[in-house]
């Protein structure tokens, strides 16, 4: 055998000598005349020898062949255009109606699915629920509560807030609703979930009293930390009883103004 062609060999079965050898039963080995093309002898760079001389050469099994660079298949896509579909029609329903009264059967109609397709993405309702409360975060709300509400726009920023807040209730208002009571049973991963999605307001407030209290205008006794929660804690319940405030012959304005002018209280110690 010509020195080059042994150097390839070797080059091309070192990998596969390290592995196990029950992985390298689907190689096939096939006889190949040495006078065939290089691109033929699968990257051996010479003829194996002059004369018709004959090389075993293997080809890498199906399993251990580079993964395809192709596009998704529209099977890949239509399988994540269901999901959400499954995921919408639960967020709707969520709104709509008690979290006990919405069963499987309900959703995978709304859906427009058959029912044991919803198994194919999900296990359960609460799979579903989780997914949605994943996708909630308070995080965009960030812009409102970085600024120092001590200053003279600090009343403006916080009724901002709160619009923002109130909408973001409103339009989660389901999911929030049976993601609170969920953590509050301790099922699942919820309460880790709800604290996650309230994070970036409950540690917006917190730095506000730490701010107040070193600037000697909040009692040093107040727990920064508890009073965070008690800022997430307002906001979430006229979100929750939005409705029912309104029924109650609250204005749209009356919560804004009343909940904003609370929290930036708590959050500053300032009356504006």
């Amino acid at each position: 055998m010509a020195p080059d062609a042994a150097e390839a060999l070797i080059k091309f079965w070192t990998p596969y000598a390290r592995m196990n050898p029950s992985r390298l039963r689907g190689a096939r080995l096939s006889r190949r005349s040495t006078a065939q093309s290089h691109n033929d002898m699968k990257g051996l760079s010479e003829s194996a020898a002059e004369g018709g001389g004959v090389v075993m050469v293997a080809e890498p099994p199906t399993a251990l062949r580079e993964p395809s660079k192709k596009a998704p298949s529209s099977r890949g896509r239509k399988g994540a255009e269901t999901r959400r579909r499954i995921m919408d029609a639960t967020h709707a329903m969520l709104a709509a109606r008690a979290f006990n009264e919405i069963r499987i059967t309900d959703i995978a109609r709304a859906a427009n699915i058959a029912q044991p397709n919803f198994y194919t993405y999900f296990a359960s309702i609460d799979d579903v629920i989780m997914a949605l409360a994943n996708e909630i975060s308070a995080d965009h709300l960030a812009v409102y509560l970085e600024p120092d509400w001590s200053g003279p726009d600090g009343l403006s920023l916080a009724m901002q807030f709160t619009e923002a807040a109130l909408e973001m209730w409103q339009r989660h208002c389901g999911v929030f609703a049976v993601v609170g009571d969920l953590a509050d049973k301790r099922r699942g991963d919820f309460a880790a979930v709800r604290v996650q999605q309230m994070r970036t307001i409950h540690k917006s407030f917190e730095r506000k009293v730490v701010g107040a209290q070193a600037a000697g205008r909040i009692d040093p006794k107040i727990v920064p930390r508890l009073a965070g929660y008690e800022c997430v804690s307002i906001i979430g319940s006229v979100g929750r009883r939005y409705d029912l405030m309104r029924a109650s012959g609250f204005s749209h304005e009356d919560m804004v103004s009343t909940t904003a002018r609370l929290l930036h209280l708590i959050a500053t110690g300032l009356r504006p």
